[in-house]
């Protein structure tokens, strides 16, 4: 009886030996880093939902040595029975705003130059012209207010989302004020043309593959007087180190000025910074 118990012991002990420990995750803004080289870069996607969609977008980014070098993202809104969100009036707009606000809406961003095309915008372009430049310009149009403003794939932002982060296995949970996320990430500065009350915050679950490499970023807002929002915005990463070449639209095809007697919406300036 002592031996068998002794076996069994011994045995127990060989399978907690063989089992192999469960490795942390590779250094996430390491092998970000390592991403970096010209012509290479990701694929995204992004939506964000409440009860429904209420915007998707997809899109590249072009790694240039230092970050993101340039960047092709098209949204569109969820309208729902072709009428235009609220938040942009509302309403059978004579100027064709309304029609405008249910078309996708695609923005090529290279260095800080941007170039738009299609959603809002689209109802103020001259004849002959599809797309709007802006230098320097956001990563994405009117629809961003809606969009992803914290991207895990910029090395600026991820360094301030894994500094306030804790980690549990392959995922990282933090939160930080939106005033603070500015100072610190070079994607969101150039994303959020709107503005948002100071003593909002941002809460984040960042997943990363065993590579290191983000896989999904799941964020919520949260406010002293709403408290968190029950919208939620996900961005999920593909293809990492693929080629992207992403390219200006034809010159022939840009305007620099929007015609005022179509629409009077229009972006505001983008930081110089």
């Amino acid at each position: 009886m002592k031996q068998t118990i002794i076996g069994a012991a011994a045995g127990a002990a060989l399978l907690l030996t063989a089992t192999p420990a469960v490795a942390a995750p590779k250094d996430p803004l390491a092998a970000l880093r390592a991403q970096l080289a010209a012509g290479k870069g990701v694929s995204f996607s992004f939506r964000m939902y409440g009860e429904s969609a209420l915007l998707t977008q997809t899109g590249r980014l072009q790694f240039g040595k230092k970050g993101i070098a340039a960047s092709d993202v098209t949204g569109k809104l969820a309208t729902g029975d072709d009428k235009p969100a609220d938040d942009f009036g509302g309403g059978d707009e004579p100027n064709g705003l309304a029609a405008a606000m249910g078309k996708p809406e695609r923005t090529i961003r290279i260095g800080r130059t941007s170039y738009v095309s299609g959603g809002p915008m689209s109802a103020g372009l001259p004849d002959g012209k599809t797309w709007f430049k802006q230098s320097p310009g956001w990563t994405s149009g009117m629809t961003s207010m809606f969009g992803g403003f914290v991207n895990a794939a910029d090395p600026s932002t991820l360094k301030v989302l894994l500094a306030r982060s804790k980690r549990s296995g392959s995922a990282y949970k933090g939160s930080m004020s939106v005033k603070d996320l500015l100072k610190a990430s070079d994607w969101s500065r150039a994303t959020m043309w709107w503005k948002l009350d100071s003593s909002v915050k941002v809460n984040w679950t960042l997943a990363v593959g065993s590579s290191g490499l983000p896989v999904k970023l799941t964020t919520r807002l949260e406010s002293a007087k709403a408290g968190v929002s029950k919208t939620a915005m996900e961005m999920r990463y593909t293809r990492w180190g693929t080629k992207v070449s992403i390219k200006a639209p034809p010159a022939s095809t840009v305007t620099t000025k929007l015609d005022p007697d179509k629409s009077t919406l229009q972006l505001p300036p983008a930081p110089k910074r």
